[in-house]
């Protein structure tokens, strides 16, 4: 077998299980035990690379990270099983029980705040359920980089993908977070005051807030379309949407975030999503199809790990930069939204929501990264979770929420990609505005330089645009 053959067979596997998680995220009739199976095949094929390969160094990285998921493939299975039997409440939603997967559209729509709170801390009880499942998955997969990568760590891998060294990574997540925090912390107390009527409260978190805190400005959405609205700014930059799937239907198990799935790249990508509020549905939507978007722009004839094996700081560039324009003044009065007072309140909304996530994601970032690096049991985690909210939101939100978010018991690391990426998207936009003007949008020129932005896949020339200077980006959310 040659590395071409094995790039082959690979792929096959990997567009069969990608096909498969699809459809259970989706919430369709799928096959645990064909997900199981595929899973096998998986590990197998990464196993064969290993034993017969060393280079490229990508794809190294890539067979021992599969070979971590296939081998907590029924673990996964089984977490994701138990968020929806287990985390479930007595309140209903819809006329069902709100479980993990409508915890949030509840939360949107549920206007007495002692309701939202009865729930949260019985789902935060009932972390008792996934929790030793969370352990077990995490156990297995340090022991599977330990076997096949010695030396290498699952948080090196991580690191090295995203070419930060530790220290570095630190550094940046520490910075962000300790430039956000004082204006977040004065952001939040005006916020909760005009969205709230109270000061907020831990179960007041960044995801109830990033629905309700738009709530009295939703109106003026009500006419908007988020996918054919999308779909039409992508046109006109030249996109060629045919190779993308949109599925906005509401299932009762249905992921409960926005999510994109590169089942075959560039041929085959499929976005999910389901309505939580209008404001929140046009920014999840942009930013799924930034996702899609990039991904379909790939070179085809790219080699195998350059069209898969783009890093999570680069993967989330081009979503990031696509929901910008949910929150740019000027593209907003293109879609009709024209009172000065509504868009003025929107952009102090959207610095409020950038600054909790700046200042969220800090905590989870710093609290994985220890994880790794210093093994921590799953209640050392919750104990150092619970301080670094604290820390950085204010907030004192019961340190077990961890395990309740939709990436952190999942991913190996991937939270610290998002702040990374939120930089380099910040830095594209001026790039984009400094050549082709405020509205770049308009500008099929914008359009083709994106694109060959994102041909070459992972051998992305990042330094075309961004010099990971976060002062753009900072300034921008402070007012600085």
């Amino acid at each position: 077998m040659n590395l071409e053959q094995w790039c082959e067979l690979d792929e096959r596997i990997y567009v069969a299980e990608s096909d498969e998680r699809y459809r259970q995220y989706a919430g369709l009739k799928h096959s645990i035990k064909t997900i199981e199976r595929l899973a096998e095949a998986k590990s197998l094929s990464a196993t064969l690379f290993l034993e017969n390969f060393s280079e490229p160094r990508e794809l190294f990285l890539t067979a021992v990270e599969n070979i971590a998921d296939s081998s907590t493939k029924k673990l996964e299975l089984k977490l994701y099983e138990l968020r929806n039997t287990k985390i479930v409440s007595k309140q209903k939603f819809d006329g069902r029980p709100v479980n993990w997967s409508s915890w949030r559209q509840y939360n949107s729509a549920e206007r007495d705040p002692k309701k939202r709170k009865a729930v949260f801390d019985e789902f935060v009880k009932k972390t008792r359920f996934i929790s030793p499942v969370i352990k077990e998955r995490f156990d297995t997969v340090a022991a599977v980089y330990k076997k096949h990568a010695k030396g290498t760590s699952p948080l090196d891998g991580y690191l090295e993908n995203e070419k930060f060294s530790y220290s570095q990574l630190i550094e940046f997540v520490k910075s962000m977070g300790a430039q956000a925090k004082a204006p977040f912390r004065d952001a939040l107390a005006d916020v909760s005051k005009k969205v709230l009527d109270r000061p907020a409260e831990y179960y007041d978190d960044f995801y109830f807030f990033r629905n309700r805190v738009y709530a009295d400005l939703e109106k003026n959405f009500a006419g908007v379309d988020p996918a054919a609205q999308v779909k039409r700014t992508l046109v006109d930059l030249g996109f060629d949407l045919s190779r993308i799937n949109i599925d906005t239907e509401n299932r009762k198990d249905k992921y409960p975030s926005p999510i994109c799935f590169f089942v075959q790249v560039p041929t085959d990508i499929r976005v999910l999503y389901k309505s939580e509020s209008p404001y929140f549905d046009l920014q999840g939507c942009y930013h799924e199809m930034g996702h899609a978007a990039h991904a379909t722009s790939i070179d085809p004839a790219a080699p195998y790990h350059d069209r898969y094996g783009f890093s999570m700081g680069i993967a989330e560039i081009f979503s990031i930069f696509l929901e910008r324009l949910t929150k740019n003044k000027r593209y907003l009065k293109s879609l009709g939204i024209t009172d000065g007072r509504v868009l003025d309140e929107l952009v102090q909304r959207n610095n409020f929501m950038e600054l909790f996530f700046v200042t969220f994601y800090a905590a989870n970032s710093l609290m994985k990264a220890q994880f790794w690096k210093k093994k921590l049991t799953v209640p050392q985690a919750s104990g150092l979770y619970g301080k670094l909210i604290k820390e950085y939101t204010g907030l004192a939100m019961p340190g077990e929420y961890w395990m309740l978010h939709h990436i952190l018991p999942d991913a190996i690391m991937y939270v610290p990609s998002y702040i990374i990426a939120a930089v380099r998207a910040a830095e594209l936009e001026k790039h984009l505005q400094g050549k082709f003007g405020e509205d770049w949008w308009t500008q099929r020129g914008a359009g083709d330089e994106i694109r060959e932005f994102m041909r070459p896949g992972a051998k992305i020339d990042l330094a075309r645009f961004s010099r990971m200077d976060a002062s753009l980006f900072v300034k921008e959310i402070t007012g600085a």
